[in-house]
């Protein structure tokens, strides 16, 4: 997931340097790394407020980063934490491997949720002592589909847990049905043609957001 294209900001660069920086690269932060060492990461918004002739301020910098072997749920929860486009990876002594952006981490989570392949998407409420993930197969598995991805967000206030089913199959109608005889909620059910449109994409980055660890 690493964009080697990201740019570095070092501690001695003026602020002009560090906006002209972002803006060549199309990024609204950058990690700044000093003789190999990861230091922070700041945000352009951070920069506008300071005199453009000085240096980048220390009481600008955060400190945001994920391990070479970090999963891909802590990407998502440090991106949803934080408001930069990009997140540093860093060795366990904080030297600076890369970074990844908010780009290839969607496309990751794209490849998890198996949206470039055909199929269909049907979005549940549960009430959360009624949730089985068991019969949620069973129904599927009983219309000779197959679940290719299950994702659950709780709502701890309502008690109904969110749930984002991924069937191989575009024709979601037989499953619909059986849902719909077990007293399932089903909320929204969309096909999948072997491209992610705007829609899917759109529900991932809610997911990133929203993704509890």
């Amino acid at each position: 997931m690493i964009s080697p294209e990201i740019p570095l900001l070092t501690p001695g660069m003026s602020v002009k340097q560090g906006l002209a920086t972002m803006q060549m690269s199309g990024l609204s932060s950058l990690p700044i790394v000093d003789e190999g060492s990861y230091v922070g990461v700041v945000h352009e918004k951070e920069l506008l407020r300071d005199d453009v002739a000085g240096k980048i301020g220390r009481e600008n910098w955060r400190t945001p980063s994920v391990r070479e072997e970090s999963h891909l749920f802590d990407v998502v929860n440090q991106l949803a934490q934080y408001s930069d486009d990009i997140l540093p990876v860093v060795t366990t002594d904080r030297h600076y491997v890369g970074a990844i952006s908010i780009h290839s981490a969607l496309v990751a989570v794209a490849h998890l949720c198996q949206t470039s392949s055909s199929g269909a998407i049907i979005e549940l409420e549960i009430p959360r002592e009624d949730y089985s993930a068991t019969e949620l197969t069973r129904l599927v598995e009983d219309n000779d589909c197959r679940v290719m991805n299950l994702m659950i967000r709780p709502d701890e206030k309502t008690g109904i847990w969110k749930a984002c089913l991924r069937i191989d199959r575009e024709d979601a109608t037989p499953v619909l049905r059986s849902l719909e005889r077990f007293d399932y909620r089903v909320v929204s059910c969309y096909q999948l043609h072997g491209v992610m449109d705007e829609r899917i994409e759109q529900r991932i980055k809610e997911l990133m957001y929203y993704l509890e660890m």
